[in-house]
């Protein structure tokens, strides 16, 4: 009898921690590891040491259901743009991959190597982002902070060949500046010193820093061609509600805002799914930044003229 009462005893021990039988967690269940805002209460996933349960919960519903698909979904869309570049072999590599226009008749000027290699680029760091995101939010691997500079780094590469395309040795300044700065801030968030949730706001403030080093190129341009050339040759109100998204959704994500305003609320809805969504606005208005200066500078009839300085 004893035996059997050990037996029993044992048998529910191991229900009460095994994670099918669980189910979600709170975050007082959680491992101090995962343990990184303390103001969302519920909805976290069991530790199920195994790869294939971790991505069997992408069709589940927890609190990182909307982290994984809206990057999913990002992942999705750029690989299918990548793919255009191989689907047709009678359009530029820029115009394969922009599907807003139909580029008809020739352009006005002739395309540089670097309107493809620089949509290209894009496009390459919008699938690095979206997908080590979305192993991340599965599988809980360590990428998160990375793909977002990889990403912010990427993106102004093709934005500064618009803004100097008449000033290419300044272009290449700016880019080997951005380069450098990308490179720094990924090795800052990366290092496992600052990789602890106390260094979450740390890491953030390291992604808006880049953001003000993509401030001074544009200083540098409008004072050199004018704030209307400039405009149109980069379409600064892409690139304003790029940055605007940018900068709500990581001020969100650094302040816990709105789950701290009241913990419990907003486990689903959270900071970070916030971000997400506020993510996939600013690549979207990037990538209509890009298709619009291709435009200005090539096929628009009386546009894509170098000033006189």
């Amino acid at each position: 009898a004893l035996n059997r009462n050990s037996m029993g005893n044992h048998r529910s021990q191991t229900d009460r921690k095994s994670p099918t039988r669980l189910g979600l967690l709170t975050f007082s269940e959680l491992p101090e590891w995962r343990r990184d805002n303390p103001c969302i209460l519920t909805g976290y996933r069991p530790e199920t040491n195994s790869w294939k349960e971790c991505f069997k919960g992408v069709l589940l519903w927890h609190n990182q259901t909307v982290n994984i698909w809206s990057h999913l979904i990002g992942t999705i869309i750029s690989c299918a743009l990548l793919s255009l570049s191989f689907l047709r072999d009678d359009w530029s590599i820029f115009e394969r991959l922009d599907v807003l226009h139909d580029y008809a008749g020739q352009p006005v000027n002739t395309p540089k190597a670097f309107d493809g290699a620089g949509m290209m680029l894009f496009i390459f760091g919008c699938v690095v982002c979206f997908a080590c995101s979305t192993v991340f939010h599965s599988a809980m691997c360590h990428s998160e902070s990375v793909r977002i500079l990889v990403l912010g780094t990427l993106n102004y590469f093709s934005t500064f060949h618009y803004a100097f395309y008449c000033d290419p040795s300044i272009r290449n300044i700016y880019i080997a500046m951005m380069t450098i700065s990308g490179c720094t801030g990924i090795y800052l968030v990366y290092s496992p010193s600052y990789a602890s949730p106390a260094y979450r706001r740390m890491r953030t403030y390291t992604f808006f820093a880049l953001g003000f080093v993509v401030i001074f190129p544009f200083i540098h341009a409008i004072h050199k061609y004018g704030v209307h050339h400039v405009s149109r040759g980069v379409s600064l109100k892409w690139l304003f509600i790029e940055a605007l998204a940018y900068v709500c959704g990581a001020l969100m994500y650094a302040e816990k805002c709105p789950e701290f305003l009241v913990p419990g609320r907003f486990d689903y809805g959270a900071s970070h799914q916030i971000f997400h969504v506020c993510s996939m606005v600013a690549t979207f208005s990037h990538y209509v930044s890009l298709s619009r200066s291709y435009q200005f500078w090539l096929y628009g009839p009386g546009t894509g003229i170098c000033p006189a300085i």
